[in-house]
């Protein structure tokens, strides 16, 4: 049975399984596990694992802490290092404890203490302020504004929000060349139309990634064969207005010799 969690009591802290908005983004490399699309924010999790609905949803006042514990208690990786991140963000200033909060639930991102790291407030204040700008960087490039600028354009098929940030989300972890196709898919309005109804029958899972990546290559060597056969079928043109000229020129140069 679907579950609308807005209904729900703020003292249930879950969220449920059944929740309509609930979505997954295992498909991207070291990031949180789980997104909620009516808030888009990246979910954190308790410490029994179980997904933590935001403070918008349960309506109430965001506890800084409460959810910077919980989204480090969300990252893919081992006990001992959630634990040691923990306990240097309880000792950030408050300023970066919200910095890392703002900058974890919007992208994603995982800044973990690694077992090399020193584990002080210095070193997580670093990680922080480098996430930022390597997030800064990717969301800014010419590539990723060019993309979200395609999306938002007029004349293109009509998508929801949580669509849109979802293929941007794909975007920037996809390579140069899948970023072109992408691109290439969009600009076409036939294309950017049935790619756009067969994504939003792709499950949002752990092979997300993978199964829009080849829906983007087949596409593309679609474009490429109908690039082909276009091509081919301008040359027969040319070809024929070559021998219709000839003809024309031959014919012209008999009607001279007879008059």
């Amino acid at each position: 049975m679907t579950v609308n969690p807005t209904t729900l009591s703020p003292d249930i802290l879950g969220c449920p399984r059944e929740c309509p908005f609930l979505g997954m983004r295992t498909f991207m490399p070291q990031t949180l596990p789980f997104y909620c699309n009516k808030y888009e924010t990246f979910l954190g999790a308790d410490q029994a694992q179980r997904v933590c609905r935001c403070a918008q949803c349960r309506g109430v006042d965001q506890s800084i802490t409460e959810t910077g514990l919980s989204l480090i208690a969300s990252y893919m990786t081992d006990h001992f290092t959630i634990e040691e991140t923990k306990r240097v963000f309880l000792q950030l200033d408050p300023r970066f404890q919200k910095m890392f909060v703002d900058l974890v639930a919007q992208t994603g991102v995982q800044i973990i203490l690694g077992s090399d790291d020193d584990k002080k407030p210095e070193t997580l204040e670093d990680k922080i302020l480098l996430a930022r700008q390597d997030w800064k960087n990717r969301i800014g490039s010419p590539q990723a504004q060019e993309f979200k600028g395609l999306l938002d354009a007029d004349g293109m098929p009509l998508m929801s929000r949580q669509t849109k940030t979802l293929l941007m989300n794909l975007f920037l972890v996809m390579d140069a060349s899948e970023k072109e196709m992408m691109k290439n898919i969009m600009l076409n309005p036939k294309q950017a139309d049935s790619f756009l109804n067969t994504f939003k029958r792709q499950p949002q899972d752990q092979d997300l990634l993978k199964n829009v990546r080849a829906v983007v290559y087949e596409y593309d060597r679609n474009g490429r064969e109908l690039e082909r056969l276009r091509q081919r079928e301008r040359e027969q043109n040319r070809e024929q207005n070559r021998r219709q000229r000839n003809l024309q020129l031959l014919q012209m140069q008999r009607q001279r010799k007879r008059t």
